[in-house]
């Protein structure tokens, strides 16, 4: 009677397989098994005392993680697909009837594998988290932590079991190369059937890696859409885990130099009862005593690059913006307001998180080590909390943020509009503006609602039916006079005040906007040429990268006027609290900008990640940068006709500014992955 892996391997090759890639996706399969018990035997173990799941909630973990581990088993058996790709070995695979260096190869892999299962399982059980990269932290104490293994756990029964396992995986690789070697020779094929044949296995492998039907693969964040810490767990691959976190482990904080800016960060943040030994940063914040009554709901627009000196509010004299312009009459404009850095996932993150995104290596978003991060929008209870786009949130990872630390989120994409795409960004500003509109006016209680924007970016699309926005055309030269660089980029950030415009006028005809605070705010600005109307120093000292206006408009809610002080991105969400009525828990950098005990103190962090990194402070009059390391320190006045050139030399005045710069890098490095979740009050 023939075995069972026999059947499957002769059918295999009677569809013209050669036998090192019968023997690559036997291997494969096989590994897929392995990894589905290993998954299947840490929900076992780890199911009491973690939070429950129901069963749709698991069978969707498990089958994530079959996503993952079929991605594992392709990268796995990769190199044999590709040597069955060489036509010199393609052909002749059946000849090797002892490959040597394939058979360790395997070996090698079920080794390396079978240690990453091993140390995931005790990696949970001591800190309740997969394997990843900060593991390698404890090489640092390894005496240690060797120690610690060997008092806590009995290794030796382990080593002899991994050891045991190893050897028995090696026996079945050499049966089954025995097996696919002994399948008769490769039939003749003619080359465009191989060729068809090595294409489609091409493709098949490539989509197995990519894990989904989407433009975006599958990503680590895909794990956390549940929101159940547990369930993201079970999906996730040690390994891919591993090597996901592996990247941003440069990324780490200086424990001593956090500690040594807590006495000064502390007094900074406003926090009332300050642990040095604990590094706690948590303050509690309580109503105050002209908050607006009741539950008010909040609208916050995050504005594609919505650059401060481009719009009508700082005079820009082809008055780009007028919509904006009007709101920002009837209500709170922040003038002075800075993003910490361009590119929209980190303004994304900052404006939800409160935390400037200082990680180096890529943004705090696609970072597993900083998925769980405590939200001051949470405090928000009893509201529907929605999250708009008009592409897909799977962009950047940023659904792994939003899903596994807004409460109650609801989040509205692409396929949820009935409007159509307008290009690659989704369905444009105005459409997306409108979707949301139609959604807000029939809530029946208060809620919370962000809406990303993203026209205003390449290819900058007009919507050809929306014929009643007029495109205006100016010279090249005089464009660029005033901070735009083509006619279409022109058109598309008038479009974008356009958009305002239209939702804003709608949304007056709708019950929920006399009790709606509306937050608008750019993710980030846009290095260039910032023209006449503004100071000089915005284009010297590439200030336009991260200045933006910043307004609060509820004209039935709060008095407007016009604040010129330091605000930052990260001052965001613990301002639009402190408006409403509620306590709140504060673990961020961020601070309340109308709260008049941080007056004396307020200035702008900003860093430039691509330049070693180079980190600054704003304040009202002069801007502070150095290199992250303390060296090129420079003091600029903003006010002078020359910043570059006459820089500001008080010693005194420089070394304050370091510090506080150095202080408040190092804390923010540190909370990135010491932000978790608590309740509110």
């Amino acid at each position: 009677m023939r075995h069972p892996v026999q059947t499957i391997a002769g059918f295999l090759r009677q569809v013209g397989l050669p036998p090192l890639l019968v023997y690559a996706l036997l291997s494969g399969a096989f590994m897929m098994f392995i990894m589905t018990l290993a998954r299947l035997a840490f929900w076992l173990a780890f199911r009491d005392g973690s939070p429950l799941l129901d069963s749709t909630t698991l069978n969707q973990s498990l089958l994530m993680g079959l996503r993952f581990d079929l991605r594992l088993a392709l990268l796995s058996v990769a190199p044999l697909l590709l040597i069955v790709a060489l036509p010199f070995v393609g052909a002749r695979a059946h000849a090797f009837a002892r490959p040597r260096w394939w058979l360790a190869y395997s070996a090698l892999v079920w080794a390396l594998l079978s240690l990453f299962i091993i140390f995931d399982f005790g990696h949970f059980a001591y800190l309740q988290l997969r394997l990843n990269a900060s593991i390698l932290n404890f090489l640092r104490d390894a005496d240690t932590a060797l120690g610690m293994l060997l008092q806590t756990y009995s290794v030796m029964p382990v080593v002899l079991a991994w050891l045991a396992f190893v050897i028995l995986m090696g026996w079945l690789q050499v049966k089954l190369w025995r097996i696919c070697a002994a399948l008769p020779r490769w039939p003749h094929m003619q080359w465009w059937k191989k060729a068809l044949a090595g294409f489609s296995a091409g493709l098949i492998m490539l989509f197995g890696i990519h894990g989904k039907f989407s433009q975006y693969p599958l990503r680590w964040s895909d794990a956390f859409s549940s929101g159940n810490p547990f369930a993201a767990a079970i999906a996730l691959n040690p390994v891919l885990n591993f090597f996901d976190t592996l990247m941003f482990k440069q990324a780490e904080f200086d424990e001593k130099a956090v500690r040594e800016a807590y006495a000064q960060m502390a007094e900074y943040l406003g926090v009332t009862k300050p642990d040095a030994a604990k590094l706690d940063f948590r303050r509690v914040v309580l109503p105050k005593p002209n908050a607006i009554l009741g539950q008010p709901n909040v609208v916050l627009v995050l504005l594609e690059s919505f650059s401060g000196y481009k719009t009508s509010v700082f005079n820009n004299p082809l008055k780009p913006t007028p919509h904006f312009a009007a709101l920002a009459e009837q209500g709170k404009l922040f003038t002075h307001f800075f993003t910490a850095h361009a590119g929209t996932a980190r303004g994304v993150f900052a404006t939800l998180t409160s935390l400037p995104d200082v990680a180096v290596s890529d943004t705090t978003s696609r970072n597993p080590l900083a998925v769980n991060q405590h939200l001051i929008v949470n405090a928000f209870k009893g509201y529907d909390k929605m999250y708009f786009i008009g592409a897909s949130t799977t962009w950047a990872n940023i659904r792994g943020v939003l899903k596994n630390n807004m409460e109650d989120l609801t989040i509205y994409e692409q396929e949820n509009y009935t409007s159509p795409a307008n290009d690659v960004w989704g369905v444009s500003d105005k459409d997306l503006l409108l979707e949301a509109n139609k959604i807000f006016r029939e809530k029946n209680k208060p809620f919370f609602a962000m809406i990303q924007t993203a026209g205003n970016h390449r290819p900058y699309t007009i919507p050809k039916q929306d014929t009643d926005f007029e495109l205006k055309h100016f010279p090249e030269a005089e464009l660029k006079a005033n901070g735009f660089f083509a006619d279409d980029e022109f058109n598309a950030f008038r479009y974008l005040d356009y958009s305002i415009g239209k939702f804003i006028a709608a949304a007056k005809q709708e019950k929920y906007f006399d009790n709606t605070v509306f937050v608008f705010l750019g993710d980030h600005g846009i290095t260039g040429n910032a023209g006449a109307h503004m100071p000089r120093a915005w284009s010297d000292l590439r200030l336009t990268t991260g200045h933006t206006p910043m307004l609060i408009y509820a004209p039935k809610l709060i008095q407007p006027g016009r604040y010129d002080m330091p605000a930052q991105q990260v001052d965001v969400m613990p301002t639009v609290a402190s408006l409403l009525n509620f306590p709140y828990i504060n673990k961020s950098m961020g601070r309340d900008l109308l709260d008049p005990r941080f007056d004396d103190k307020r200035n702008s962090f900003i860093i430039y990640h691509s330049d070693g990194p180079e980190i600054g402070i704003v304040d009202k009059d002069t801007y502070f940068t150095m290199s992250a390391n303390g060296s090129n320190a420079k003091l600029y006045d903003l006010r002078a006709e020359n910043p570059l050139r006459d820089t500001i030399k008080d010693d005194k005045k420089i070394q304050l500014k370091q510090m506080l710069t150095k202080n408040i890098h190092e804390t923010a490095r540190y909370m990135l992955t010491h932000n978790s979740k608590e309740p509110h009050p």
